[in-house]
């Protein structure tokens, strides 16, 4: 009869979907509230031994929720740490990306102002080429004719 009163009991747990450590509770609590226990007189036995055994087992099960609540404010922090991280990894990125971008824009300019200096240099020397050498052709003509 008490199997099926916990049973019973567990059931309603399940039904109700709670943490781990609230079902626990709540058996806890059950076991020591008097209207929660079996009244029958013969489970009054077996309840009895099952509130003994349910209390010496309180202070395990008592740890085991402490360390429930540890792991639990830890994983709190781990992931606040993690977030405070990326956010903080994410600004310095942001930043040498930043600075990168600067520097190959600046070594762009530079090429192009060189690249287009080159290139104005060169079309000065082809400006002055082609005109000394139309000046010397003129000068071989006028030349050549009095050589003749």
């Amino acid at each position: 009869m008490a199997d099926h009163n916990t049973r019973k009991y567990m059931d309603n747990l399940n039904n109700k979907k709670l943490s781990p450590s609230s079902a626990i509770n709540q058996v806890i609590v059950s076991s020591r509230h008097p209207s929660m226990r079996s009244t029958s007189a013969s489970n009054s036995s077996k309840s009895r031994v099952h509130q003994h055994s349910s209390i010496q087992m309180e202070p395990g099960i008592q740890a085991l929720l402490a360390a429930e609540g540890q792991a639990a404010e830890m994983i709190a922090r781990a992931r606040t740490n993690r977030n405070k991280l990326m956010r903080q990894c994410n600004r310095e990125s942001h930043v040498e990306i930043e600075t990168f971008r600067r520097e190959r824009e600046a070594q762009y300019k530079r090429k192009l102002y060189e690249a287009t200096q080159l290139e104005q240099f060169q079309e000065k020397l082809d400006f002055e080429r082609f005109h000394l050498l139309k000046q010397i052709k003129e000068n071989v003509k006028k030349e050549q004719k009095s050589l003749i």
